[in-house]
């Protein structure tokens, strides 16, 4: 596939995030998919490996929204950086420990680094600033 159309591929990954759109978003999903949480060192494998992680997102920050701030594609490469943005509404089992539901406004830097093949993301590595975002909806695990 061209860069172009991988490009416009992942752009449609974040229009279906900012949507809700879990139809479109769970059709990125192979049986070789991989997602990576690179601050939780957590992998999800398999066909649901790029749904689960946004469902689980959806659940904690049910208005979630990703402002993707720069594109980047490269053969079977795309590299996303943003701004994430979202309520805290639900319970987020993190590596602080289980957080309750603050109700606090966040917005957090991330970087989605995705390998594509055949219109599937076979792997993306998610890295974002989860101590900027326990500042923000419970300082409380800091002190």
């Amino acid at each position: 596939m061209t860069n172009s159309t991988n490009e416009a591929l992942i752009r449609g990954l974040y229009e279906a995030v900012n949507k809700k759109d879990l139809k479109t978003i769970s059709a990125f999903g192979a049986p070789e998919s991989e997602w990576l949480d690179v601050p939780f060192n957590f992998t999800t494998y398999g066909v649901d490996a790029i749904i689960d992680p946004w469902k689980s997102w959806f659940n904690i920050f049910p208005d979630a929204t990703c402002e993707v701030r720069s594109l980047v594609a490269l053969e079977d490469y795309v590299i996303a950086q943003g701004i994430g943005r979202g309520t805290h509404k639900g319970v987020f089992n993190s590596p602080a420990g289980e957080l309750q539901p603050s109700g606090k406004s966040m917005q957090v830097n991330f970087c989605d680094v995705y390998r594509l093949k055949d219109g599937k993301i076979m792997r993306a590595d998610s890295y974002f600033d989860f101590y900027g975002l326990l500042k923000q909806i419970a300082p409380e695990k800091l002190a």
